[in-house]
């Protein structure tokens, strides 16, 4: 099943995109302040620049294991839900600029900032599941030079990890609940995660934390 998930996702973000391309004016919101408010506007072909861009990354995303010295030449068999996860975050991403662009075209507003922390915080919790699970390699995970020399130090990182990213997922989620300023307190953690998890990983290794 898992096999399928990315080339669902794939052609899911084509189909999405061709079909509203359609539908769209020559000219869209292109982006948006953290208020959900429009602060450029371009021309609709931008709507497949996140297309074209899975596109080109998703084969070697899908061969990278093969190059990876850890692996061996074998994806983990986390692999394809990990390719599925990446798929799915842009395929998502798209979803909410196209219907954002969509509403803007009809005049209706919608919360685009809602709507982007609200994917960004399933994928959050999805890769909280997915990294207790990833062996060592250098391709994905938290890969500092401490993790990258101890297996056992990386099960630990990885396992924090896990926490932590699905505590980020559940606070985007409030975050996309409450809107106002909690996109920076989401912001905020999401940095302060990245900072304990560099410092896990040296204490793990150097002082037995």
């Amino acid at each position: 099943m898992a096999k399928w998930l990315a080339p669902l996702g794939l052609l899911l973000i084509w189909a999405l995109t061709l079909f509203v391309y359609s539908q769209l004016p020559e000219r869209i919101p292109a982006h948006w302040n953290a208020q959900g408010e429009v602060t450029r506007y371009g021309s609709r072909m931008e709507v497949f620049l996140l297309p074209l861009v899975l596109t080109l990354l998703y084969p070697f995303l899908a061969l990278a294991p093969r190059l990876d010295p850890k692996l061996r030449g074998q994806a983990p068999k986390v692999w394809p839900w990990l390719l599925a996860a990446v798929v799915w975050t842009f395929t998502l991403l798209q979803g909410a600029f196209l219907y954002a662009a969509w509403s803007h075209a009809q005049g209706r507003p919608f919360p685009v900032a809602r709507a982007l922390l609200g994917a960004v915080g399933l994928v959050f919790l999805v890769l909280g599941l997915l990294l207790p699970r990833l062996p060592p390699n250098h391709l994905a995970g938290v890969r500092t030079p401490w993790t990258l020399e101890d297996p056992e130090v990386w099960q630990r990182v990885h396992r924090q990890a896990g926490l932590a990213f699905a505590l980020l997922g559940l606070l985007a989620w409030l975050a996309a609940l409450l809107g106002g300023g909690w996109l920076w307190v989401w912001l905020a953690a999401l940095l302060a995660v990245g900072v304990y998890l560099v410092l896990f990983s040296y204490l793990a290794r150097w002082k037995g934390a």
